[in-house]
């Protein structure tokens, strides 16, 4: 038998309308959790399918253990999916996966580099499925995005990746309204590895306007840059107003001949328009600081949870709740090991 790579393991699988995929998925995770890892635990994460998903989850509980089920009540996108699937993980090292693109044969390489001291471990495609103008674009975006924030993305970044228990609690620590699954992980300054592999079946790509609406609230939830450009763009209007006046007045002393209502107009446009970028910029700093201060109503609302009979992979850990302390011997009278606590 394969020596077990990590002592409790979690996978948190993603479905969107996958419950033809649902059955064959499930018994090869399992089959190859049950040789990687000494306990684990398969979350799966229903995004407000429209198909029989849900009643294919439900079987599924019936036919397997160690499995639990997360039913979103309507389809919140995959950000917010995982984000639900990591807040419900107990492993000591959890995987994130889509049901549709991502392999199941692929968990123990990232098992292997996590015990090879990786935090973080995120899984890249490459060029796959990505056409040239669009690879192009989101370079430019890595490019302005690390400027602006200080934070390196991963290009070609899929939803395969893997937390250990320490980068998933300040993960879960961050509750900001906006999440991006291109962001888990980058955000935390852990260190990171990358897993190149060929997905089970091309991503499903957003539209280019949903892809460059995907970058500006990138961009606007995570730094106040293009706010901050805003101000500076004011502040430098309001100085050039200012020396607009300053010369409409010294042209009005010096001149011969100054067209009657010209000094006076002038001055009048150029008063206003250095109040109006002066007031932009207040305006701007106050947001600003608004955008630092207030990141604060639930990411998701779960409309059924449920589990398998069994949650874990040894007999001799089940059913804890009738166990004396006697049960232990080898501890009588203190707690129970590091893995009873998470199962229970």
């Amino acid at each position: 038998m394969t020596r077990p790579l990590a002592s409790f393991l979690s996978v948190v699988a993603i479905v969107e309308n996958d419950a033809d995929r649902l059955p064959a998925f499930v018994a090869e995770t399992l089959a190859i959790l049950s040789r990687v890892a000494g306990d684990h635990e398969l979350i799966l994460v229903d995004d407000g399918s429209t198909d029989t998903s849900a009643a294919e989850c439900r079987a599924i509980l019936a036919r397997h253990e160690c499995v639990r089920v997360l039913r979103l009540s309507r389809r919140f996108g995959p950000d917010i999916a995982v984000t639900a699937g990591l807040d419900s993980a107990l492993g000591d090292l959890t995987v994130v996966m889509a049901v549709a693109t991502d392999p199941p044969a692929r968990i123990p390489d990232l098992v292997v580099l996590a015990n090879r001291g990786a935090d973080i471990v995120i899984g890249t495609t490459g060029r796959r499925g990505r056409s040239g103008p669009r690879r192009l674009a989101w370079r430019l975006f890595h490019s302005v995005f690390h400027r602006m924030t200080g934070f390196h993305l991963v290009r070609g970044a899929s939803t395969l990746r893997l937390f250990n228990r320490r980068a998933l609690n300040a993960l879960t620590r961050l509750r900001q309204k906006t999440v991006h699954l291109r962001l888990l992980g980058c955000s935390v300054g852990f260190r990171t590895e990358t897993l190149d592999y060929e997905p089970t079946a091309p991503a499903r790509l957003r539209p280019w306007l949903g892809t460059v609406g995907e970058a500006v609230s990138m961009l606007v939830s995570h730094s106040p840059a293009p706010l901050r450009l805003v101000s500076w763009l004011g502040g430098i209007a309001s100085l050039l107003n200012v020396a607009c006046m300053a010369w409409v007045v010294a042209a009005n002393l010096w001149k011969d001949r100054v067209m009657e209502g010209w000094t006076t107009l002038s001055l009048q446009i150029a008063v206003m328009f250095f109040f109006l970028f002066t007031t932009l910029l207040v305006i701007a700093e106050y947001l600003a600081h608004a955008f630092e201060e207030v990141k604060d109503c639930p990411l998701y609302h779960v409309a059924e949870e449920a589990s398998s009979s069994t949650a874990l992979t040894d007999a001799r850990r089940r059913n804890l709740c009738g166990l004396e302390p006697s049960a232990f011997p080898e501890e009588p009278h203190g707690p129970p090991p590091d893995s009873l606590r998470r199962a229970g």
